[in-house]
């Protein structure tokens, strides 16, 4: 085996076991305050049978081998996408994909692909800070984003699907703007619309502060949202996803509400069904 093999096997495992050791943090929280806060519904505790429990490890699993696989796909975020015209004839709208916290726009890749498979021609990932920013600061710098691509377009609208953060990323852009936003739909992906308490030892992160439960931000966010009267705003969720916390956390009323069990909250970019609801979101004229 040559240096460079030996080396990118080294790399590989490093990323794997850090994939397997960050989600048994994130799930050994998340089972941590199901024990300390019951949910009264019995649909939405957990099931200690085997089937349950094989379930569960499934998940699990899955979860940490996308988790590994978008940390190795890093390097194709930075490749940027030129921006084409609408052109003749019938066209759907230019759909913009936001990512998530500490995530970068390969994250898409898969999602993006198909999307483009079924018409969908103007597909374009957004970076926008992902770490030890403002949530705020990021939706002025992507109202600025969307408007250069409708000029380029020759697009009125685009679509937004958003993974994690970056739902209220596009929340918070539509709430300055308005009705001149430019966004027609709002399509979130496990996105904490009511906050999350997932590593709640970390307290020196901004934005992970903006994401807790009871923010200034959330707050100013939810007070008379008129969000959901402006966009028609999809909200595709999981019970169990481990980084929304509670998972309920990432409903978001006023919104078209989709609730999905056996699924991660990174593992959702990789789901045939989450793919098949935002499709289905996206098609309507």
């Amino acid at each position: 085996m040559t240096a460079l093999a030996r080396a990118i096997a080294v790399v590989i495992a490093g990323v794997a076991a850090g994939s397997v050791i960050f989600n048994l943090a994130a799930y050994r929280g998340a089972a941590r305050y199901r024990r300390r806060y019951p949910v009264p519904c019995a649909e939405e505790t957990f099931d200690r049978s085997l089937a349950g429990l094989l379930a569960w490890v499934g998940a699990f699993v899955r979860e940490a081998a996308v988790t590994a696989l978008l940390v190795l796909t890093v390097p194709f975020g930075l490749r940027r996408h030129r921006v084409r015209e609408l052109g003749d004839g019938p066209a759907r709208r230019p759909v913009v994909l936001l990512h998530g916290y500490a995530q970068h726009t390969a994250n898409f890749l898969w999602l993006a692909r198909r999307l483009r498979r079924d018409g969908w021609v103007h597909v374009y990932s957004v970076r926008h800070t992902a770490l030890g920013g403002d949530i705020e600061r990021s939706a002025a710098r992507l109202g600025d984003v969307i408007d250069g691509i409708r000029r380029a377009c020759g697009a009125s609208h685009v679509d937004i699907v958003a993974h994690s953060m970056g739902g209220l990323v596009a929340r918070a852009c539509i709430r300055a703007r308005g009705g001149a936003s430019g966004i027609g739909r709002l399509i979130t992906l496990g996105t904490p619309h009511q906050g999350t308490r997932v590593f709640s030892a970390l307290r020196v992160e901004p934005m992970l502060l903006q994401m807790r439960p009871e923010s200034p931000l959330l707050s100013r966010l939810g007070a008379d949202d008129p969000v959901p009267s402006l966009v028609d705003c999809t909200a595709i969720y999981s019970v169990d996803d481990a980084l929304v916390v509670p998972s309920s956390a990432a409903y978001y009323p006023g919104a078209f509400n989709i609730e999905l069990r056996g699924l991660g909250h990174m593992s959702m970019l990789f789901s045939a069904r989450v793919y098949e609801l935002v499709r289905e979101n996206l098609a309507p004229a």
